[in-house]
C-alpha cells in the first residue's frame, strides 16, 4: 500500500513538467521578405516600414509577447535590408522615406528577443531550391557563409547554418534564365581575376531575385535593373576605344587598359586585324593595380595604306574573355617596302624606255 501511494505521489509530480514542457516546446518563428530595392540600393516602395511596425506582418513576430522558446529561422537578405533603411534610404519614385526610425526599433527588439534563442540563418536571399540547383548549385555553400557573417555581425554572436531550403519553384520566362545564367557565367570569369568579395553585390543579387515570393511583374523589372548591374561590372575591366594615323611600317601603338576593381589583376590582351593591311601581335601577362590604368604599346606592322582596324579584347590568363571588346580604327599613311620597289622598279623602266627612245631618235637623225 505505502509503495502504491510512493508511485502515484511521484506520476502527480511528474505529470505537471510533462506538461509544462510540451506546451512550452520551441516555436518556429521564420523572417524572410523578397527584396524591396533596386540594385543600387535605392527602395523601390516603402512596404517594408510598414511591415516592421509593431503590428505589421514582420514587426509582430519580435514586439508581440510570447510564452515559450522560440526558434528563429532568418534570412540575411532581409535583415540587410532593414539595417541599410535604419541607416537612412530613398524611394525611387520621390516618395518620403518614413521607415528609418522603425527600422532601428526593430532591430533593436530583433537582437534583445533572440538574445538567449538559437538562430539559424537561410540562405541569403532564401532562394527557389529548384532554381539554385539549375542556375547556381556551385555558390550554395559560399552564399550561406557569406549570410552568416553578416547575421552574426548584425547580432553581435554565432548563428547556426540552417538545412532548411525553399521547396517553392517561380516560373521565370527565357529572358530572366538568360539574364541569371549570363551574370553567373560572368562572376566565374571574373572571380578568376579579382577578390570573390568584389563580386558579392552581383551574387548575392542573384540569390535574392530567386526569392519565390517576388511577383511576376517586380521580377521583370528587377531582372532588367539587376542586367544593368552585370554589365556595370563586367565594364570594370576595359580597353579605350580610340583612333591610331599609322605613318611607319612599323609602330607601337599606345593602348590604355583600365581596372575599376579595388584588386590587382593580371590580363592578356588579345588582338586581331580587321583585314590584310595590318599584322598585329599580341600582348601577354598585363598587370594593372586596383582602381588604376595603364598604358600598353601594342606592336603591328603596315603591309598598306588605307583603312583598317584592330579587334580588342581582355582575357584572363586562362584566355578566356573578360570585359567587352573594343575595336580600334586605324588610318594607315604608310608606303610598304613591297610598294617602295614597285615604284622604284617603275620609275626605272620609265627612265630606260625614254632613254631608248631618245637613242632611237639620236640614230634616225644620223641616218638621214
Amino acid at each position: 500500500m505505502r509503495k502504491s501511494l510512493i508511485v502515484a505521489l511521484s506520476l502527480f509530480l511528474i505529470n505537471p513538467v510533462l506538461i509544462n514542457s510540451t506546451a512550452y516546446a520551441a516555436q518556429e518563428v521564420k523572417i524572410s521578405e523578397p527584396t524591396h530595392r533596386l540594385s543600387s540600393g535605392v527602395f523601390i516602395d516603402d512596404q517594408l516600414a510598414t511591415k516592421l511596425l509593431p503590428s505589421g506582418e514582420i514587426g509582430s513576430l519580435v514586439f508581440n509577447p510570447v510564452r515559450g522558446i522560440r526558434t528563429w529561422l532568418v534570412d540575411p537578405s532581409t535583415i540587410d535590408e532593414i539595417v541599410a533603411m535604419s541607416q537612412g534610404y530613398g524611394i525611387s519614385n520621390g516618395q518620403t522615406p518614413t521607415g528609418q526610425q522603425i527600422a532601428q526599433d526593430w532591430l533593436a527588439q530583433f537582437v534583445k528577443v533572440t538574445k538567449f534563442e538559437k538562430v539559424y540563418a537561410l540562405t541569403y536571399g532564401n532562394p527557389s531550391t529548384f532554381w539554385v540547383n539549375k542556375l547556381i548549385p556551385k555558390q550554395v555553400e559560399y552564399l550561406n557563409a557569406v549570410g552568416k557573417m553578416q547575421l552574426d555581425l548584425v547580432l553581435g554572436r554565432a548563428t547556426i547554418n540552417a538545412s532548411t531550403t525553399n521547396p517553392g519553384q517561380q516560373k521565370l520566362n527565357r529572358y530572366q534564365i538568360s539574364v541569371f545564367q549570363y551574370a553567373q557565367r560572368q562572376i566565374d570569369l571574373l572571380s578568376s581575376l579579382v577578390d570573390k568579395k568584389e563580386l558579392d553585390p552581383v551574387q548575392l543579387r542573384l540569390a535574392q531575385l530567386l526569392n519565390t515570393k517576388i511577383n511576376k511583374v517586380d521580377l521583370e523589372f528587377l531582372t532588367r535593373d539587376f542586367d544593368k548591374l552585370v554589365t556595370k561590372y563586367r565594364s570594370k575591366l576595359k580597353i579605350t576605344g580610340t583612333k591610331f594615323t599609322v605613318t611607319s611600317e612599323k609602330q607601337e601603338l599606345p593602348v590604355t587598359v583600365i581596372n575599376n576593381f579595388k584588386s590587382p589583376v593580371k590580363v592578356k590582351l588579345s588582338t586581331r586585324a580587321i583585314n590584310s593591311k595590318v599584322v598585329v601581335s599580341s600582348v601577354d601577362s598585363i598587370e594593372i593595380a586596383g582602381e588604376e590604368k595603364r598604358q600598353v604599346l601594342l606592336p603591328i606592322k603596315a603591309l598598306a595604306s588605307g583603312s583598317s582596324g584592330l579587334l580588342a579584347q581582355l582575357t584572363n590568363l586562362e584566355n578566356k574573355p573578360v570585359g567587352y571588346p573594343v575595336n580600334i580604327s586605324l588610318n594607315l599613311s604608310v608606303i610598304s617596302p613591297v610598294a617602295t620597289w614597285i615604284t622604284l622598279g617603275a620609275a626605272v623602266l620609265l627612265i630606260v624606255a625614254a632613254m631608248v627612245q631618245s637613242w632611237r631618235r639620236v640614230r634616225r637623225r644620223k641616218n638621214v
